[in-house]
């Protein structure tokens, strides 16, 4: 397969060793890194082994996806096994069919998004069936369950008292790390309903978030990293068979057209996968369909604080699923503004994964909408006058 290749590169496949299969299979070993492992499979490695795929080869790629089938059978045994192949395999299937296929980009993304949706249902379903449908219950056991076996459970518990999460009732010894057998029994009932409740609001939003995100970036990030890195391959290539230019030798410097006419020549000489994405600063919501994302992010916000359970899920999942497509258009203001400013790359990937963490590419892509900063929207055309 031309898009696929068995490896571009011995280095591209090392770091995909070092980078993806190494840490996944090291920390799997560890008890106390297996959440980490887990988030790590569910948030990073579908994205993580779609970029290896175009950017080291058919062999990184499978190499990814079976590190995290094994880490998590050796964190949770054969039901981890299967959640985890249930979870990948479609979603790394999926993206070969959009590259082989040449599935323009936003179908190619509609597409990923669903079957991230579909994955994340469907592994929900799986972990529903194997609690007999108490999975918050049996969560919220199992986490204080945990912390009673912990030897740090009695320290951990005071920490989440002091900083409020939890309540006491029938208080503590004199210190602080020593709880009495009451004391404890009372803080993990109090972790077991905090897990149990924040779990009703927060795997709803997982579920919606994760897929639109998930499925933009799983297309994202591998098209225009797997295009940088074959365009730094074919210029080494091509460096090796010409000589090196100095002084003199240079000649005129090149108009801009000229360079305009080198770089389209450079592209096409780039045997890459087109599925025609946009560059990611042009990225933006329309102006129609903004104005029914804002309505739907308004509704879900309020219907959240709904008593009634089911408007309550609603909003939940109404809220996440405008949230995320105003935090994508706020991702993509940030990244013109930076290249405005002349940005180096590695900041343009960092600074939005910091405002992501802390919640503002939301209000950003908002403001985006609403001020039109970047121009890409057209104005409304006056009425006329009768």
């Amino acid at each position: 397969m031309k898009d696929f290749p068995l490896y571009r590169s011995s280095q591209s496949c090392l770091a995909c060793l070092l980078i993806i299969v190494a840490p996944l299979l090291l920390f799997s070993f560890s008890p106390m890194m297996g959440l980490y492992v887990v988030s790590a499979v569910l948030f990073l490695l579908p994205i993580a082994v779609c970029v290896s795929g175009l950017c080291s080869g058919l062999a990184a790629m499978a190499a990814g996806t079976l590190a995290g089938l094994l880490a998590m059978y050796r964190l949770l045994g054969p039901a981890g096994l299967g959640l985890a192949a249930v979870y990948l395999l479609p979603i790394v299937a999926a993206f070969a069919v959009v590259i082989l296929k040449r599935i323009p980009f936003w179908k190619g993304c509609a597409g990923m998004i669903a079957v991230h949706l579909a994955s994340l249902i469907a592994v929900y379903v799986l972990l529903q069936q194997r609690t007999g449908w108490q999975l918050y219950s049996a969560a919220g056991i199992a986490a204080s369950d945990w912390l009673r076996n912990w030897e740090l459970g009695d320290a951990m518990l005071y920490q989440l008292y002091s900083s409020g999460f939890i309540d006491l009732k029938t208080g503590l010894q004199q210190d602080l790390y020593v709880l009495s057998d009451a004391a404890r029994e009372d803080m993990l009932l109090s972790v077991r309903t905090l897990v149990t409740t924040q779990l009703e609001s927060l795997v709803p939003n997982i579920i919606v978030s994760q897929s639109i995100v998930g499925g933009v970036l799983c297309l994202l990030l591998p098209l225009r990293f797997g295009f940088i890195a074959e365009e730094k391959r074919v210029f080494l290539r091509e460096a090796k068979g010409r000589p090196i230019k100095r002084g003199k030798e240079l000649g005129p410097m090149l108009t801009a057209e000229t360079q305009e006419e080198e770089k389209t020549a450079e592209k096409e000489k780039i045997d890459f996968p087109d599925i025609g994405m946009p560059p990611f600063h042009q990225w933006h919501i329309p102006r129609g369909k903004g104005w029914q994302v804002g309505a739907a992010l308004i509704a879900g916000y309020l219907l959240r604080f709904s008593g009634e359970p089911t408007l309550h899920i609603a909003g939940v999942l109404l809220y996440a699923a405008a949230s995320s497509l105003f935090s994508i258009q706020g991702a993509a203001l940030v990244n013109f503004m930076q290249r405005t400013r002349g940005a180096q790359r590695g900041w343009r990937i960092a600074l939005p994964i910091i405002l992501m963490l802390v919640s503002l590419l939301t209000l950003i892509g908002i403001f985006d909408q609403i001020n039109n900063i970047r121009g890409l929207r057209k104005p409304r055309e006056p009425k006329e006058d009768f």
